[in-house]
């Protein structure tokens, strides 16, 4: 028997085993790199749609408290209320230059302590809405005189006033925040509140003339 031609047909089967071993690893590498990018792409997705919803959750919750409050603010009946630095009656309404610069990186005990939770009637204290339920914390919002217009101003027998208010939302954990200011014209009755004029007429403010302004003039989202 030949037995340098054995051994060499053996070397040949051996190195040919050993090479189809390679590849395999190097087939499985590439697989389990590619499989980890897979992985790790739709991990940040996901992570990505999570934080998108909880952006939006919180966005929607400042809209909602804002609406309220505008709402809230505009079907008020009576003479205006005054400004007040510490709650009035239950309502604070702060002067121009009495808020921060940026009041929407301030923290949720600031709000509360300067602002009124949505949904709750301030004068009264009885909650008559539920606003963003879904929310970890409280919606809150606050209001700021921006500018007032007699009625020796204006040429109406009506007090036009203009406010900013503020509304701050979250969603279902404290990393989101939404804080939007909208700017809000109404106009109050300058006679005495025993002699209040009632009118039907929509777009206008309880007790004023038909013709007052009263309404959202403009808005942005701050946070």
């Amino acid at each position: 028997m030949n037995t340098d031609c054995f051994r060499s047909q053996n070397n040949v089967v051996m190195t040919q085993t050993g090479m189809v071993l390679l590849l395999c690893l190097i087939f499985l590498t590439a697989l389990t790199l590619l499989g980890l990018s897979a992985s790790t792409d739709a991990i940040l997705q996901a992570k990505l749609a999570a934080n998108f919803q909880e952006t939006e959750r919180a966005k929607q919750s400042a809209l909602s408290t804002l609406s309220w409050a505008e709402n809230w603010l505009l079907e008020m009946d009576g003479p205006a209320p005054e400004n007040c630095t510490e709650p009035c009656e239950g309502l604070t309404i702060h002067a121009m230059g009495d808020l921060p610069p940026h009041p929407e990186f301030e923290s949720l005990s600031w709000w509360m302590q300067h602002g009124h939770e949505a949904g709750i009637d301030p004068l009264t204290g009885a909650r008559i809405a539920n606003i963003s339920r879904n929310s970890i914390n409280p919606p809150v919002w606050m209001i700021e005189v921006v500018h007032a217009m007699p009625p020796t101003e204006n040429g109406t027998t009506d007090l036009q006033v203009w406010y900013r208010i503020l509304a701050r939302g979250s969603g279902w954990t404290n990393a989101v925040v939404s804080v939007i200011e909208s700017t809000v014209v109404r106009s109050w009755p300058a006679i005495g509140a025993s002699q209040l004029r009632k009118t039907d007429m929509s777009g206008t403010c309880p007790g004023s003339e038909p013709a007052a302004p009263c309404g959202r003039l403009a808005w942005q989202e701050l946070r």
